[in-house]
């Protein structure tokens, strides 16, 4: 194992994916914050305080699904490609032992991917916005986003090691981040619907313009179909990215963090089961 992973690291230190998502992460996260200081300028002070810690700091993890996505399917496919998983398991390491290399892999590249981008951010963003007003829920949102991390690794490394093909690995990958994050936002969207509407103002006797009586949204969730959703809008690593850039401390965040490590579990030991079988051309 630690021959796969010192071979490994010594390609991700030359590798362009990997240079490429830390100088867009940083780049995105340092638009997105030089962008709102300009529009906070147009307001008072107190406005701004404050402001940059609960949003900006742990940005890294709203992107960080699709750099793991296309890092998996570019860097990891390539020991399809090139046939470096045959000769790893030629010269003696176990299926297992590559699986996990590859996985490992994966998680410590976006993380490190995640830390850079966030250093950036925080050179960049504590001058113009100030020290975290709360400490406890970035560390906190910084826990459970390695946990994400990892959940998103074990996902996308799974048919990367199981297909052969580097381009139709690298299409289920990105293809699969991209249904993902609208199936979190059709949920969200469902979940914030409101249980009543206000209904349009009405014309009393005397002539009074009244707002009328709200009545049922038909769109509101209601009982077991409602917790299926908010099941789901829990346990998606996508619908988790959208909350912790999300301001305030985050609901139930140890459910948060079981769901990210059962879904690293059960995606790696069916990874792990299914690659110990499959045919290496």
């Amino acid at each position: 194992m630690n021959k796969l992973l010192s071979a490994g690291f010594s390609r991700l230190w030359k590798n362009k994916v990997f240079w490429i998502g830390i100088l867009l992460m940083s780049g995105m996260l340092i638009f997105v914050l030089v962008s709102n200081y300009r529009d906070m300028m147009r307001y008072s002070e107190e406005a701004r305080v404050g402001y940059i810690p609960d949003t900006f700091l742990p940005g890294c993890f709203m992107f960080i699904g699709c750099f793991t996505s296309v890092f998996a399917a570019l860097f990891l496919g390539t020991e399809y490609s090139d046939g470096t998983i045959r000769n790893k398991l030629v010269v003696g390491h176990s299926r297992i032992s590559v699986y996990l290399s590859c996985l490992i892999l994966c998680i410590v590249s976006s993380l490190l991917v995640c830390f850079a981008a966030t250093l950036v951010t925080f050179l960049a963003g504590i001058p113009l916005f100030g020290l975290p007003l709360y400490p406890t829920v970035m560390l906190q949102k910084f826990g459970i986003g390695i946990l994400m991390v990892t959940a998103f690794s074990g996902i996308f490394t799974l048919p990367v090691m199981l297909i052969h093909n580097k381009s139709i690995s690298s299409v289920v990958c990105i293809i699969g981040f991209f249904i993902l994050v609208f199936l979190s936002i059709y949920i969200m969207q469902r979940l914030e619907a409101p249980e009543f509407i206000d209904s349009s103002f009405v014309m009393s006797v005397d002539g009074e313009i009244i707002p009328g009586d709200p009545f049922p949204n038909p769109s509101y969730l209601r009982g077991t179909t409602r917790s299926v959703y908010e099941f789901f809008a829990d346990f998606l690593p996508t619908s988790q990215s959208f909350r912790i850039v999300q301001s305030g401390a985050l609901p139930h965040p140890w459910r948060f963090c079981a769901y990210s490590s059962l879904t690293t579990v059960v995606s790696t030991l069916v990874g792990t089961l299914l690659f110990r079988k499959k045919d290496i051309k």
